[in-house]
């Protein structure tokens, strides 16, 4: 069992664009060992590379209602419908939450531990956190989605984070 430190807001890797997966390999494997005994020990419902440092498209998602692991390599979004503001929250910003208009639906694209191209189609929650996740492979946080009330709310525990 590997357990990571999450990376918090102010943490640089957070705000870089993660670089695609070429090599299908042993190291990939255990990053995907690591983000799932990470991801298991915090209780999130997903967790990207980026949030333990590792620049690469990669992140594991639990779909709670299935009780299903999901592996994504390289994502990209090829449909995303409806819509819905609800509170969301981030291992990387800890008891921090902010109102965040996401798809009810996404369709995407990404790769298996195998290297082969698939798509998953993910609604409500899950859709949520792929999206939330993705965004994290691009350099967005959730804070980029905050009002300025909600930063001013939150100032005092955003500013110990980014110390």
């Amino acid at each position: 069992m590997s357990v990571h430190r999450i990376k918090k807001y102010g943490a640089p890797v957070l705000r870089d664009k993660a670089e695609q997966v070429t090599a299908f390999d042993a190291k990939l494997e255990k990053l995907l060992r690591d983000l799932e005994d990470t991801l298991r020990k915090c209780g999130g419902l997903g967790l990207a590379a980026p949030q333990i440092g590792v620049r690469r498209r990669v992140f594991v998602a639990f779909d709670e209602g299935k009780k299903r692991l999901f592996k994504i390599i390289n994502p990209q979004v090829l449909e995303a419908s409806g819509e819905e503001i609800e509170i969301e929250g981030c291992l990387s910003f800890p008891d921090i939450f902010f109102s965040i208009k996401r798809p009810l639906r996404v369709v995407i694209s990404c790769e298996t531990q195998k290297g082969r191209r698939t798509q998953i189609e993910a609604t409500g929650l899950l859709a949520r956190c792929f999206v939330h996740e993705i965004d994290h492979l691009n350099g967005k946080l959730i804070i980029d989605y905050a009002t300025a009330q909600e930063k001013k709310y939150w100032k005092e525990k955003l500013d110990k984070l980014a110390g």
